[in-house]
């Protein structure tokens, strides 16, 4: 029998599996693509509504992720990794 010279340990870090989706968020940060979308789309009508970016880069996000309805952005909403390194 071989003995692996590691040992996996349990931790409290925030973990993804959807890391791959930084470089999306990062590209589209890069190209000031959230500012061209806030300047072409409509604000919100209310105070409580969001900018446009914030739906459209949510959208993007789940369509880079394969998602084929408004239900799979809940994944990327509940992916606390996901968000806080990419800063949402």
């Amino acid at each position: 029998m071989n003995i692996l010279p590691y040992k996996l340990s349990t931790t409290n870090d925030l973990l993804t599996s959807r890391a791959g989706l930084i470089t999306i968020a990062q590209l589209m940060h890069s190209i000031g693509f959230t500012d061209l979308v806030d300047q072409h789309f409509p604000a919100p009508g209310s105070n409580r509504g969001f900018k446009p970016s914030v739906f459209v880069n949510a959208m993007m996000l789940m369509l880079h992720e394969g998602g084929t309805c408004l239900d799979d952005l809940r994944y990327i909403h509940d992916d606390q990794a996901l968000l806080q390194l990419c800063n949402y």
